[in-house]
């Protein structure tokens, strides 16, 4: 699977922003060739394979990890953060219509992955069900982005306190990989059903 190299840039972003330049110099420098000038040469919407973008996960995991993905996660939450504002910009909007955000961001799952897609599996005014398909076998801390990517969505269409999960993952034997998002209710249009699936 090939994907845009925005990941990438945001991820390295976020590492020298956290731990300084000399830390992303450090990660960088054990990444293999490949990775190394893809992210001193690429722009942002340049497509390139995914085992780069996981090459430099491994090597932040690495240096600042425990074992456990959570740098991964975080540096998909960054991504979204930085990612998400061209989408979500109408706030108030989400906020009375949240189901439609989600659809919305899942539908631009193709602008920034070359295959598979991403499908809401059930969206209720306490959280919503992510499916991504057809994506070919995922590495678990490509999914640890997406788990970080999915919480920040909840928050961005105004769900307070959202946590998300990555319950069923194709990388560790599951049959497809899903993420559950959950979050204190909000409110939904009066004249829009509270549950919906697809």
């Amino acid at each position: 699977m090939n994907i845009k190299a925005q990941g990438l840039l945001n991820g390295a972003a976020w590492i020298e922003e956290t731990f300084g330049r000399d830390a992303l110099a450090d990660v960088l420098q054990t990444c293999q060739p490949e990775t190394r000038e893809r992210y001193m040469t690429a722009t942002a919407i340049e497509w390139h394979p995914v085992e780069e973008l996981v090459d430099f996960l491994e090597q932040a995991e690495r240096r600042f990890g425990s074992g456990d993905g959570l740098i991964a996660r975080e540096l998909g939450a960054a991504g979204a953060r930085k990612n998400m504002g061209g989408f979500l910009r109408q706030a108030a909007f989400y906020l009375a219509r949240p189901d439609y955000a989600l659809k919305r961001v899942a539908g631009a799952w193709q602008q920034f992955n070359d295959e598979g897609r991403m499908v809401i599996r059930e969206a209720t005014a306490g959280g919503c069900v992510v499916e991504v398909q057809d994506a070919g076998v995922p590495h678990p801390l490509f999914c640890m982005t997406l788990t970080g990517w999915v919480e920040v969505l909840a928050g961005r269409i105004g769900a307070p306190s959202p946590k998300a999960t990555h319950p069923e993952c194709v990388a560790r034997g599951d049959a497809r990989c899903l993420w559950r998002a959950a979050w204190q209710h909000i409110a939904i249009e009066p004249d829009r059903p509270a549950a919906w699936s697809r």
